[in-house]
């Protein structure tokens, strides 16, 4: 997907806002049930996946957005710390961590996972 102008991400905002986030599992099947109706196109069995495939759009579009909307932050984030550190003022990663914190995002896995990380390779240097 093409990155969204703040308009874009808006009107898709109210287009979905009853529309729950899909689970992981619901994304996997959409794409089973449209390949499925490619097999056999003219089939009872194909209208009925392709509808179910169909009704999987919001929510996975639902998914999208968020996604787009977090990525929209972070850039805005980022640019801005580092348009802060080139005009002399001393940014760094902690800034860095509390303004995403502070936006919302929560990257608790992601620092769990790369904090395993550098532990593994941590023992593993001699």
């Amino acid at each position: 997907m093409s990155r969204m102008s703040p308009e874009q991400r808006d009107q898709l905002a109210a287009a979905l806002r009853r529309t729950y986030t899909a689970a992981p599992e619901l994304v996997l099947a959409a794409v089973d049930w449209q390949r499925a109706t490619r097999i056999h196109p003219s089939s009872a069995e194909a209208d009925r996946l392709a509808w179910r495939a169909a009704d999987a759009v919001p929510p996975i579009a639902h998914n999208l957005l968020q996604a787009e909307t977090e990525l929209a932050t972070l850039r805005t984030i980022i640019a801005s710390l580092v348009v802060a550190n080139d005009r002399g003022h001393d940014h760094n990663l902690g800034d860095l961590r509390q303004a995403v914190k502070d936006a919302g995002i929560d990257l608790t896995p992601e620092y769990t996972a790369a904090d395993a990380l550098a532990r593994a390779q941590e023992s593993e240097t001699p």
